[in-house]
């Protein structure tokens, strides 16, 4: 600071009268902030002491302007009394650090913190944190481990750098910086105690909000990692208490859940530091570190739905008197794990997960070193019982234990809950599909179990703009191809990984499993392209199942609500352009043409395609479609590109030489899917222009129908009636199946013979049976003629008894006690199926 003008040791002060009044204003600076400031005097003495020491005159007013002007102000304000708190906040471990290490630079002046008007603002702020309020799901978004975190955040700027940086204007003196150890509370002072406090809640508010990017941002390396550890650890916990619950261990240790995730193997150490060194994605090692790791077979498992014929009377097991501890169970071999008894009181998979949470059992972080308020986090959850409850379901869907699931569905059944909703359990039901574990058993539950306002009827399109049946997609070229997720749509941009990916649909891996566990923990943050394989049989039958169980629901959704996926804006004329949920199957089969892997066929597509049209998709029903768009083909042209199309004619859109880079496999799988729509447009086209004729010579001859009855869907007129049961609740304006095309019912009861009786039981196997063949369903529907169906019908091996039993005209068969999920014996005369490696069979009780 100029002191020209404060007084000296002999008392004489500069008072600048020799020049203009308006340029003393800069010359007595000095002094008026002086006394201002450090001698904390008020304006109406400062204005006085001016006068009458140095004949400077001036009013109040003046002084505000001025002190306005120079940025001089004695309260600090809210912005600068958080950067002091954020500041500090990043060497509050550090000894000896105290909030007098901190200045603030006002015009030039440096100001110390008073300390007693940060003590109001902490005091006030923590006051109002008490208030917060949980948002289900946030615990569930934690399933990869630092290492892979770090690279699925990739270059984003939040995880590379060491916490916000400190404004220009504040200044923190820290003479222990270098090499001091870390500060124990008791050793604080209590504003820096306060301080600390203020900081944690603030990162706990971030969570709770759901702000996980601000709340990166506002931590060093080191907390990232306390952190990410800390959730991942939680995450694990939460999926191995529900997948689990009802037998073995009733708390998972994290001794009990690294041994048995990591199949007994050392857990490897956290890369972070290493990967951080590199400052960005790019630098990264291929693998993070050299951990290596097995990877999974190729073989799918299986699910095989049984009926209990028997009529018995069950005795009670004798129970077993023993604790569950650790000693107790071979982790290794879930035979030995025991039922828990279900006599007594036992809390709930939500209440356990609470313990889990207040009891830190799940992990070796601390919540003292935790850099954010556990107990504050902790003390929302408690609040809010819904909000676990709701938590609770979604790791119970993740880990598809049915048992756990249909507790805490009848729980809430018909009564309104927009905790559970908030999880969206229909679209986790998709994308933690498995068909090897529970096939639709899942959805099932929460379809029937979930109703009114929780139905799937009204909640079948998520936030983001995505149907169930988009998920089912999403789930498929996750699974099964290599495309990128912000290919599919604008809601998944920066994304680099698929949420659901630690579980696959066929079985060969689980968010448990070592393969998994080591895989992230090498610092690897996607799945492998040599871990896929093509969309097979196990997948195809989850993903038909769940389609049956959706569509076939009373509070059923419309299936030709629009699709949220592969939607676009014309350049040109700003049009958005939106999908139905047939041209978004196209385009899935279109990914699998092109990113599939080896071997594809698309059978598993054609099949979905049929159990659509079965369930009264509309394959009439055109949409504008940017074709060059849809299809990422290169165009210079700044016109409109859009044209209006049916999902057929969008399959006949794709050029030529695409398709010659396809194997001669998917070029007939994808002739069956334009085959198969051309012929129900067809067929439903020719009904409708009959209905036309009939109705105009109707009311040619005059002859009126004045009995106020709907009008029967014309669409599904035939000579004779569909007889299955699964019209039995239908009405002529309320259909759940269509049964207008003749050809379809046959080909969609082939498929299903098809899922329920081959599985490749050898990597050398092929992914069809000999007794499926493509091109006897192109060229049946394109030449119009029932031998090619009726050779797929009667099969092409030599097998005595090959033969299918009765299915109605919209392939449904009649034995089936659940129409859209028949077992093998109820669709097949003999027993010809090749399911018999029991080891990689699950076997699922039928409801």
């Amino acid at each position: 600071m100029d002191s020209s003008a404060i007084p000296d040791a002999e008392g004489s002060v500069e008072k600048f009268l020799h020049i203009p009044y308006d340029q003393r204003w800069e010359k007595l600076k000095p002094t008026i902030i002086h006394i201002y400031m450090e001698e904390k005097s008020r304006i109406p003495a400062l204005a006085k002491r001016m006068k009458e020491v140095y004949s400077f005159d001036a009013q109040a007013h003046q002084y505000r302007y001025y002190f306005k002007k120079w940025d001089i102000k004695k309260r600090i304000t809210t912005e600068e009394k958080g950067a002091v708190i954020s500041a500090l906040g990043k060497r509050r471990l550090r000894e000896g650090v105290s909030t007098s290490d901190a200045t603030i630079d006002q015009g030039g002046i440096e100001k110390a913190v008073d300390k007693k008007q940060l003590k109001r603002y902490i005091n006030q702020s923590i006051r109002e944190s008490e208030s917060m309020t949980w948002n289900p799901g946030l615990f569930l978004q934690h399933a990869l481990p630092y290492a892979a975190y770090l690279r699925s955040v990739g270059d984003h700027p939040s995880p590379s750098g060491a916490g916000p940086a400190t404004p220009a204007y504040l200044t923190i003196d820290s003479p222990h910086a270098n090499g001091s150890p870390p500060a124990s509370q008791n050793a604080m002072t209590p504003t820096m105690q306060l301080v600390q406090r203020k900081v944690l809640l603030d990162r706990a508010k971030l969570f709770i909000e759901g702000r996980a990017q601000d709340l990166m941002a506002q931590m060093t390396s080191e907390d990232r990692e306390s952190t990410i550890t800390w959730l991942h650890d939680f995450w694990m916990y939460s999926f191995m208490t529900a997948k689990y619950w009802g037998k073995g261990p009733k708390i998972w240790t994290p001794s009990l859940i690294n041994f048995k995730s990591f199949a007994g193997n050392p857990v490897p150490s956290t890369p972070g530091h290493q990967i951080e060194q590199g400052q960005g994605s790019e630098s990264l090692p291929p693998s993070g570190n050299s951990l290596p790791f097995n990877n999974p077979t190729q073989l799918c498992r299986w699910a095989i739905y049984y009926k209990e014929d028997l009529d018995y009377e069950s005795i009670p097991s004798p129970s077993v008197a023993r604790e569950e501890s650790e000693e107790q169970f071979d982790i290794d071999d879930e035979s030995t794990w025991t039922q828990w008894p279900s006599s007594g009181i036992s809390p709930s998979i939500s209440a356990t997960i609470m313990q889990g949470l207040q009891q830190n059992v799940f992990t070796e972080v601390q919540n003292e070193t935790l850099p954010m308020a556990a107990d504050s986090i902790i003390k929302t959850m408690e609040k809010s019982p819904e909000a676990l409850q709701a938590e609770a379901l979604g790791f119970a869907i993740m880990s598809r234990n049915v048992d756990a699931i249909n507790q805490i569905v009848e729980s809430v059944s018909f009564r309104s809950s927009p905790e559970i909703l908030a999880v969206s359990p229909f679209h986790l039901a998709a994308q933690y599909l498995d068909g090897a574990k529970s096939c639709c058993m899942v959805m099932e539950i929460l379809v029937h179990g979930l109703k009114n306002r929780n139905s799937i009827g009204i909640n079948y399109t998520s936030r983001s703009g995505h149907t169930v049946l988009d998920t089912l997609f999403i789930t498929i070229l996750r699974s099964h191809s290599t495309i990128s997720p912000h290919i599919l749509s604008d809601k998944f941009i920066g994304q680099s990984r698929y949420s659901g990916q630690e579980v696959d649909p066929c079985g060969r891996w689980d968010a448990d499993s070592p393969c998994i566990r080591q895989l992230y923990a090498s610092g690897k943050q996607t799945i492998p392209h040599g871990w896929k394989h093509i969309f097979c049989h196990t997948s195809v039958q989850a993903v038909c199942h769940s389609i049956s169980v959706i569509f076939d629901a009373l509070q059923r959704p419309n299936i030709n609500t629009p699709s949220g996926l592969f939607s676009s804006r014309c350049n040109c004329c700003g049009l958005k352009l939106t999908l139905g949920p047939l041209h978004a199957l196209i385009l899935t089969a279109f990914h699998l043409a092109n990113h599939g892997c080896p071997g594809e066929t698309l059978f598993g597509i054609v099949s979905c395609l049929v159990c659509l049209l079965v369930y009264r998709a509309d394959p009439c029903a055109a949409e504008e479609v940017s074709v060059p768009a849809v299809l990422g083909l290169d165009t210079a042209d700044d016109t409109c590109q859009h044209l209006r199309l049916n999902a057929a004619e969008l399959a006949s859109r794709v050029p030529l030489e695409t398709m010659n880079t396809w194997t001669p496999e998917v070029r007939m799988g994808w002739n069956a899917l334009i085959a198969i729509l051309e012929h129900d447009i067809a067929s439903r086209r020719s009904k409708r222009m009959a209905s036309k004729r009939q109705t105009t010579a109707t009311e040619n001859n005059f002859s009126i129908d004045t009995s106020g009855n709907a009008s029967i869907d014309t669409e599904d007129s035939e000579d004779e009636p569909c007889n299955h049961c699964i019209h039995e609740d239908e009405r002529d304006d309320w259909k759940f199946v269509y049964c207008g095309n003749q050809k379809l019912g046959p080909i969609w009861a082939i498929i299903q013979a098809e899922l329920l009786t081959y599985r490749r039981l050898d990597e050398h196997d092929s992914w069809l049976s000999t007794r499926f063949r493509m091109e006897d369903i192109v060229d049946g529907l394109r030449e119009n003629d029932d031998a090619y169906l009726d050779r797929l019908l009667s099969g092409t091996e030599n097998i005595e008894g090959y033969k299918l039993k009765r299915y109605s005209r919209c392939g449904f068969f009649f034995e089936a006690e659940v129409a859209g999920c028949a077992r093998r014996e109820e669709a097949c005369e003999s027993y010809y199926a090749n399911f018999d490696d029991w080891k990689r069979t699950n076997f699922i009780q039928a409801r």
